[in-house]
């Protein structure tokens, strides 16, 4: 159902794969929309079939879905691997098609992202420095000292002619010079003319001048700008061009001349301004449409959306994006293209080799791979070991260089059981299984690149359960040796054991299964050590420490199972029978009855070691048979004669149980009998039998009151409670949603289902002590876990249920029923008076007798509880309330008649 489920999901994957982005994870659950159904139908068969083939799409379902197009019919796609080319496969191209869309949805284009926010942040300020070539023209501003035989210091600005007056000086034009031109001009005067005076000139201020910014830009127009600004001040100030403006081909225009052309990407990525011309007054800006764009994206350090100029080379490119990162792996670029009949095509090229660089075109998507992240020489070791890795290999290394003591194995490890999974160079698998003791005294086996080797844990996580729920029924057993405790203090103690109890149980579950969990899906540690990273391989590792032995052999079945042969079977063994861990089991080419004896954990203590079978099915050309093989275990371990036998795939062996076999039963007696404790039964025995072992019954006795609880009994209780529950929680909704009834208390009926399912069933079986020690034909057959206790003789009468005061009285020879509900201070409202019962002191149920006149004459003995149950019809008539409440006051009264004991 699981996989089922899975299957679904990796199909709406696939389809949303090519319209939204490659990297979609399995946990998408909703169902494609008919577009992206329609998109997919518009690939090519090819692609089809191969996305169908990767992600278990059912292409028929798909072609049965309705659709409002009509699709178009499409030429196969041509798909070249290299530049002579060489045809790829469709699953390259659908690998190709998958991470364009990727480049789409997530790459940028390059260099625009600088312009944010940055206007204004490069305009040149009034004070900066100025170059001597800077051209001086009329506003500059300029601060002449003059110094020698008298100072003085003036700022004179250059007027619309291009002259400045100083000192009394005639009108000198500066006009056209230079920064560094104009202080020679006015050293050379002042030396001619001012005999002892020298000067220095600075500039005070520059002049503004307007230019143009125009095109593809996010605000064009005319600005005001600072004489020093050059084209990147200009494209700045005006936001910088849209993304529909080319980076690269930037022009200056003065006069109507092109005079200069600009390519940011030389600044962004070399710093090179050399073509960062200055502007000068009525200068023109202008920034030209994009014209070609390509996408670089793997292993880049900038992975971009770039814009081409002439013949940019794929090295280009890849130096544009920065170059490529330390995992890149040159020999292997893919480019995805368009030919000259305007089809897809992709190329794979080696960067390492010069004559195959490629001039790219308009569109092309560039994608650089990374290198394998697979080792090509290394032991993987895992299971129950101490330290689960991954270790180089080099020629001639066994296990025990690896495994050299006991302390690298795990306490729990199997010291019969391990394997080592071994890739073969055609392609196949080979198993060795072996023992971990033998490490320690034998030659070890020698190891091969990427063996994986396994060891096992001896305990399963049932044995845990089983420890656990042992230890929470002595707590309940001790609660009623302790004197002074109520019933709802016994009741809280034992929830809290049980809640105890469960919270470990749950954490061994989720510690030693969640890993199973994953491989359920695919996603098991396996699956990590064959395409995962060093990081996924090395977390495989440390989960399997803690996997079952079905957990980590599952995994090595479905890979034998991938790399079966045509013609042949998966070598596999089923067991069966008395061995403790039963299942399916890889085996070697040489296994015999030992080896899948020491897989399935040896034979347990019933095993018939005289007996087992091996069940053969002979395939033939049209048919098959099969066949049965008995054998002897102990024969076969002990290697005597030919019962060790050799195994074939799919046998199933067969452990049978010793006859006769009964395991250990035990009941205890507790309370008022001579010897109380526990009894080992034999088949068959009666409980008047074990009384008898146990001494016969104390003179304080109240075989009467006798309670006998069976565990088989009990787990009933729980089943029908939990049963009950669940139909209730079913009726309770459909009443709460049904016109036709009242309102229903839910929370009332909501909490009687809480209890249900978490109450502790009882297990008592109604006896008549006497009877069953007096008269054989009441004698009871015990079954292992009985216990009988018999209490003291005791005077009280309970009342419980729906009365005012549920209290317990002193037994009074003279009262009947009606006088012990009274002194409990009568009925509720609630109450149901015609369905009040009595429970004997030994569990029998009796309903009151009433004469004609209406007088009670049901006699109530010392130690009996009166229940008055509740009015179904109190709650709306649902029809379950009536049973669910007698269960739950019958478990009650179970607990509060083992509070009484």
């Amino acid at each position: 159902m699981y996989r089922a489920f899975l299957k679904g999901v990796l199909s709406v994957t696939a389809v949303l794969t090519l319209t939204c982005a490659p990297l979609v994870t399995a946990q998408i659950s909703t169902t494609p929309s008919a577009a992206q159904i329609e998109q997919f139908k518009k690939l090519p068969k090819a692609q089809q079939q191969a996305l169908a083939k990767q992600f278990g799409i059912d292409l028929n379902a798909l072609e049965s879905s309705p659709s409002n197009t009509t699709n178009t019919q499409v030429k196969p796609e041509q798909q070249y691997l290299n530049s002579n080319a060489t045809a790829v496969d469709d699953a390259l191209l659908s690998q190709a098609i998958e991470m364009r869309q990727k480049n789409v949805n997530e790459l940028r284009p390059f260099g625009y992202e600088m312009f944010k926010g940055m206007q204004g942040a490069f305009v040149p300020s009034g004070t900066a420095s100025v170059p001597a070539d800077y051209v001086i023209g009329p506003g500059d501003s300029l601060e002449i000292n003059l110094y020698g035989k008298q100072s003085s210091s003036q700022v004179v600005t250059v007027d619309s002619e291009g002259k400045i007056t100083f000192a009394e000086l005639p009108p000198l034009n500066v006009v056209g010079l230079t920064y560094s031109e104009v202080k020679q001009r006015i050293a050379e005067v002042v030396e001619v003319s001012m005999i002892g005076i020298k000067s220095s000139v600075s500039i005070a201020g520059l002049r503004n001048i307007q230019v143009y910014v125009v095109g593809d830009v996010k605000n064009p127009g005319a600005y005001q700008l600072s004489s020093l600004s050059t084209m990147t001040n200009a494209l700045f100030i005006s936001g910088g061009p849209t993304e529909v403006g080319s980076l690269r081909n930037v022009e200056l225009k003065r006069a109507g001349k092109t005079i200069s052309k600009l390519d940011l990407y030389k600044l962004f990525t070399q710093g090179d301004v050399s073509a960062d011309q200055r502007l000068q007054e009525g200068d023109v800006v202008f920034v030209n449409a994009i014209n070609a764009q390509v996408q670089v994206y793997g292993e880049v350090r900038r992975p971009a959306i770039y814009e081409l100029s002439d013949n940019t080379k794929i090295s280009d490119l890849i130096e544009l994006a920065g170059g490529l990162t330390s995992l890149a792996y040159p020999k292997n670029i893919l480019v995805t293209t368009l030919d000259n009949n305007y089809q897809r095509e992709v190329r794979r090229l080696d960067l390492t080799q010069k004559q195959f660089d490629y001039v790219a075109k308009a569109g092309d998507i560039i994608r650089v791979l990374p290198i394998s992240q697979q080792f090509s020489k290394v032991v993987h070791v895992g299971g129950a070991v101490s330290r689960p890795s991954s270790y180089a290999f080099y020629d001639g290394m066994t296990l025990s260089e690896l495994i050299k003591s006991k302390d690298d194995l795990s306490p729990s490890t199997d010291m019969n059981y391990a394997l080592v999974v071994s890739e073969l160079s055609e392609g196949g698998i080979e198993l060795q299984q072996f023992k971990p003791k033998a490490l320690f005294t034998q030659n070890s086996l020698q190891l091969k690149a990427n063996d994986i080797v396994l060891f096992f844990n001896k305990y399963d996580e049932s044995d845990f359960r089983s420890a656990n729920l042992s230890k929470r029924q002595y707590f309940n057993d001790k609660l009623n040796d302790i004197p002074d405790l109520t019933t709802n203090e016994k009741i809280d103690l034992a929830n809290s054991a049980k809640e105890q109890a469960t919270s470990l149980l749950a954490n061994q579950w989720l510690k030693q299964n969640v890993n199973a969990l994953q491989s359920e899906s695919g996603l098991n540690y396996l699956y990590k050590l064959k395409t995962g990273d060093l990081q996924a391989q090395q977390e495989a590792l440390a989960s399997t420490k803690s996997l079952s032995r079905q957990d980590l052999i599952v995994p090595v079945i479905k890979l034998l199972e991938a790399n079966v042969l045509p013609g042949h079977l998966v070598a596999t063994v089923e067991v069966t029978g008395e061995v403790h861990f039963p299942g399916v089991y890889p085996i070697s080419e040489s296994a015999t009855i030992v080896d899948i004896i020491s897989a399935a954990g040896g034979v347990t203590e019933s095993a018939n070691m005289e007996l087992a079978e091996i069940s053969r099915t002979l395939y033939q050309a049209k048919d098959a048979s099969k066949e049965h093989i008995q054998f002897s275990i102990s024969a076969a371990l002990n290697d005597e004669g030919h019962n060790n036998l050799a195994l074939q795939p799919k046998d199933v062996v067969n452990v049978f149980q010793q006859a006769n076999w009964q395991k250990e039963s035990k009941i205890t007696i507790a309370g008022e009998v001579a010897y109380p404790g526990t009894y080992t039964i034999r088949e068959g025995e009666g409980l008047a039998a074990v009384l008898e072992r146990a001494g016969g019954l104390t003179q304080f006795a109240a075989p009467q009151a006798a309670f006998f609880t069976r565990v088989s009994l009990k787990e009933m209780e729980q089943r029908q409670a939990r049963d009950l529950a669940r139909n209730l929680s079913k009726e309770l909704a459909f009443k709460s949603i049904s016109s036709s009834y009242g309102s229903v208390a839910v929370g009332e009926v909501q909490t009687l289902v809480n209890q249900l399912t978490t109450v502790e069933g009882v297990g008592r079986l109604v006896i008549d002590l006497n009877k069953v020690i007096n008269e054989t034909t009441y004698d009871i057959q015990l079954e292992d876990g009985d216990k009988l206790m018999v209490p003291t003789y005791r005077r009280e009468v309970n009342v419980i249920g729906e009365v005012q005061v549920a209290t317990s009285h002193v037994h009074n020879e003279s009262w009947n029923l009606e006088d012990y509900l009274q002194s409990s201070g009568g009925l509720r409202q609630q109450a149901d008076e015609d369905r009040v019962y009595v429970i004997r002191a030994n569990g029998l149920v009796e309903v009151p007798d009433y004469t004609w006149l209406g007088v009670n004459e049901t006699r109530i003995n010392p130690g009996d509880t009166i229940v008055v149950p509740l009015d179904a019809n109190y709650t709306d008539r649902l029809t379950l309330w009536e049973k669910a409440t007698s269960i739950f006051y019958q478990l009650t009264v179970g607990l509060a008649a083992l509070g009484r004991l």
